[in-house]
């Protein structure tokens, strides 16, 4: 009767460790890949300035002064007068990059023009919106042009003098 028992004994451990060796040997894998899309730098390049020109400004009451981001024609009005033979300019970037790329841009609302302690607050104003995208397809070279015209009022009180200020287009991948 002991070497039955023995015997049962050692089979079932035999049994149980044939099992879990089993178990042990029961393995799986996946394989994965990996990628990437290389593309160009950004870069963004300053074609023009934003120049007004020369303005007279009106002899009582506030006038306007606009150029607009379309064309490089000053509109002066209620007062204020445009005067001609002085090159003016809508300001003027170029993005080149990636194409087919969306990029997101950022242009402040105004900037302050001074001369000396005076100055002159012009409303910005962009051809574009917070994205543009850039010509071309993924693996050809691409680009987009920003044209940003601006606005200002003009005081008859206002300090004759040459006024000026800088403002920051910063453009990224999104």
């Amino acid at each position: 009767m002991k070497k039955v028992i023995a015997s049962a004994v050692i089979t079932a451990g035999l049994l149980v460790g044939g099992n879990a060796f089993a178990q042990a040997a029961n393995t799986d894998s996946a394989t994965a890949t990996g990628s990437v899309t290389i593309i160009r730098p950004l870069t963004i390049t300053k074609n023009s300035d934003l120049a007004f020109g020369r303005i007279v400004q009106p002899r009582t009451g506030t006038g306007t002064v606009t150029l607009a981001n379309t064309g490089n024609s000053v509109v002066a009005a209620a007062g204020a007068v445009a005067l001609s033979g002085i090159t003016t300019s809508r300001a003027q970037f170029t993005v080149d990059g990636e194409g087919g790329q969306v990029v997101t841009t950022s242009i402040p609302s105004s900037v302050t023009l001074t001369s000396g302690s005076a100055t002159i607050p012009v409303t910005l104003a962009p051809d574009f919106g917070s994205t543009v995208t850039l010509s071309g397809a993924l693996a050809a070279a691409g680009s987009s042009t920003l044209n940003v015209g601006g606005s200002f009022n003009l005081p008859n009180t206002q300090t004759p003098g040459a006024y000026t200020g800088s403002f920051t287009v910063t453009v990224a991948y999104q």
